[in-house]
């Protein structure tokens, strides 16, 4: 509850943080417009978490194919793109035979992973490779230089917000593993744990 909470503030704090910088006799600018979505947006996946996290329950979907399961990774990136003023990179490997996805479930593990590497990202942009495999999949985000903290701390502990006691519980559902190395952070999710 208390994690809900303060994730809740901060999101009414950058929205009202946004509109206190806009002139109030002028129309919303295109750029004020698009943070004010990306924080709304943010603000509904947090409210989701914390529903699926409460009753215990997991998002579900199907396989899908890589090409359009990477398509709606970026669309679901887009408004964290805009509130750390990154770009996404998505760079494909492995063999096209394997190239299916576990739908929402890996999507939104990948989102909140994301999400706490990019304020260690530096240069504008991060590249975020997709690798899908007999063994499973594959990802690693760069640069990044360090496991977050958020992400090698106790999945119980109570300095962690809701995005990663999201990734903690749907890490632990797909059988994750979470590691750094060589500049990168890097997941395998074994195929086996995916029905």
């Amino acid at each position: 509850m208390r994690s809900t909470l303060h994730d809740m503030a901060n999101i009414l704090g950058g929205l009202k943080g946004i509109l206190d910088l806009t002139a109030p006799e002028q129309p919303i600018s295109e750029r004020d417009r698009r943070r004010l979505e990306a924080v709304l947006e943010e603000g509904i996946t947090t409210l989701e978490r914390c529903r699926h996290l409460t009753l215990q329950t997991l998002p579900e979907g199907p396989l899908e194919p890589g090409p359009e399961w990477r398509e709606q990774l970026l669309e679901e990136l887009a408004p964290l793109g805009t509130l750390f003023r990154c770009r996404f990179e998505l760079d494909v490997a492995g063999s096209p035979g394997w190239d299916r996805w576990p739908g929402g479930l890996l999507r939104s593990y990948v989102r909140a992973v994301t999400r706490q590497v990019l304020p260690y990202a530096r240069g504008g942009t991060l590249c975020l490779r997709c690798e899908a495999d007999a063994d499973g999949w594959r990802l690693r985000w760069s640069p990044a230089p360090a496991l977050p903290e958020s992400l090698s701390a106790c999945a119980d502990g109570p300095q962690l917000d809701i995005c990663s006691r999201w990734a903690f519980q749907v890490g632990s559902a797909l059988g994750a593993t979470l590691a750094w190395e060589a500049g990168a952070v890097h997941s395998h999710v074994p195929r086996q744990r995916i029905q």
